[in-house]
């Protein structure tokens, strides 16, 4: 078979040729996601109110807290947040456990709750924090308070009660 014969095979069956304005649609549709992407997938803001209280300094562990605003705009909710951060000093691993009783409006919330009992597992040296983002751990984030919202219960206090493991 001739190139001239496999030329005329490709044009008789009308295959795919893209078009200057197909590619301008890629692109548009392309750009248009971007943007949407970048309008609708906005990071959670945060801002410290205040200085960090110790909580816990024992064995080269020092657990800490300190309260943070969080401002997620897509949602359009300001809450506060005591964001923890564990610290381990040590040369070697450290697990912990750990017990959290949150107090809101005076009456613990938490106390008779299994799932507040948490295991951390530190590296030497290893520091694990709270954040804002929902994805976080859910021991490094205790709810605080709502700005404006249609949560009325603040936190009065927090407790923890730590275990070293080894």
């Amino acid at each position: 078979m001739k190139a001239t014969n496999l030329t005329y095979l490709a044009s008789e069956t009308k295959l795919f040729k893209p078009k200057n304005t197909d590619m301008i649609r890629f692109f548009s549709f392309a750009i248009g996601l971007t943007f949407c992407s970048i309008a609708f997938g906005q990071k959670i803001t945060s801002t410290i109110v205040g200085n960090p209280k110790i909580l816990y300094n024992e064995g080269g562990v020092v657990i800490s807290s300190q309260l943070v605003t969080c401002n997620d705009a897509s949602r359009h909710e300001i809450m506060n947040f005591e964001l923890l951060s564990v610290k381990n000093n040590n040369d070697a691993p450290v697990a912990i456990k750990m017990k959290e009783d949150i107090y809101y409006d005076g009456a613990c919330r938490t106390c008779d709750n299994y799932e507040y009992n948490f295991t951390l597992n530190l590296e030497a040296k290893e520091l694990k924090s709270g954040s804002c983002d929902r994805d976080g751990h859910p021991a490094l984030s205790i709810f605080s308070s709502m700005n404006d919202g249609y949560i009325k219960e603040k936190l009065t206090d927090t407790k923890l009660q730590v275990v070293r493991l080894h």
